[in-house]
């Protein structure tokens, strides 16, 4: 049976058509989901002051996580084109690709990989793919949409403690667990066709996802090559456009970001930040690397539009093909 919810694409195309912003703007909704939800209130425990968290959507779980996802085959994934991007893990000899197209009305797919329990995370506002073990103090648990919005971020909850999470950096940031960091893994955003090609055994999350909703539309590909930013964030930059596609890294207390075009134009590439002499790839299946050509020590990037980046890291520096 369907389920009967079938409002997330209305809610989203209103959202970006429509012009529906936040309550900053003056956008008002009946239920105060920090206070009246999750009981949030001056004296909770947290990391961000609270005005700074901005309500999207009338309730929590407006935007339904995908809990119990149901895959398919390379072969049978004849809804994706070569140039879709997915979200693409391998992981404990597996490898599994969540189409953006899906991920863009639900943002969370609750998943196990072998014995792993893991969350595939993707906020389309900030273009930004997470994976995460959902393991909150020790717990098993499943995350959801909370509502809100941290710099225009994708901000989830665990359904364990009710705690706030900011997907970018993974931090608790409101309530019990604040402060904790959830453990991450390696995520590739990328085009279906090179994912395929790389890993032909790949199974990718189906349609039939138990939601009657029409995943051939993206309510967001004009706000992915606008310059309009939805939400409140805490700084901007123009050394990029705001959508422009970076790859951003934590290294030694530093942050670096690495354009998109500059990994396209490049391929492979030296960079050197502080003392350290890295060697940065752009594989054949679009997954990036960062390693230090010394130790051998390897850095994640998490990729996003350059907006959200600078957003969560002002401190940033710039590699990009123009020489930044």
């Amino acid at each position: 049976m369907r389920n009967s919810r079938t409002t997330t694409s209305a809610l989203l195309l209103l959202f970006l058509v429509g012009g529906v912003a936040s309550a900053a703007d003056g956008r008002t909704f009946e239920t105060d989901i920090l206070a009246d939800t999750f009981g949030f209130g001056p004296q909770t425990k947290r990391a961000v002051d609270l005005a700074d968290l901005h309500q999207g959507c009338p309730a929590r779980d407006c935007i339904p996580s995908i809990d119990n996802p149901v895959f398919v085959a390379a072969d049978a994934a004849g809804f994706l084109s070569d140039d879709d991007i997915v979200l693409a893990i391998e992981h404990g000899g597996e490898a599994r690709a969540y189409p953006a197209r899906i991920l863009n009305l639900h943002e969370i797919v609750n998943d196990t990989i072998g014995a792993d329990p893991v969350a595939i995370t993707f906020c389309p506002l900030c273009g930004s793919g997470l994976a995460f073990r959902r393991v909150v103090d020790g717990e098993v648990t499943e995350l959801g949409v909370s509502g809100v919005l941290y710099n225009s971020d994708l901000v989830f909850y665990d359904r364990n403690t009710g705690t706030l999470w900011d997907q970018v950096e993974g931090k608790g940031i409101v309530g019990p667990m604040t402060g904790a960091t959830l453990d991450t893994l390696p995520l590739t955003m990328t085009r279906w066709g090179r994912w395929r090609a790389s890993h032909p055994q790949t199974r990718v999350l189906s349609t039939e996802t138990g939601y009657d909703e029409d995943y051939s539309v993206d309510p967001y590909a004009e706000y992915a090559h606008s310059a309009r930013i939805v939400f409140p964030v805490a700084g901007t930059d123009e050394r990029l456009h705001p959508k422009s596609v970076v790859f951003g890294a934590f290294i030694d207390d530093r942050y670096v970001a690495y354009s998109e075009r500059l990994l396209e134009a490049e391929g492979e590439f030296e960079d050197r930040l502080g003392d350290r002499e890295l060697a940065v790839e752009l594989h054949a299946d679009g997954s990036v690397t960062i390693q230090d050509r010394q130790s051998g020590e390897s850095f994640t990037p998490t990729r996003l539009f350059w907006f959200a980046w600078f957003a969560f890291h002002p401190e940033t520096e710039i590699r990009d093909a123009g020489g930044g």
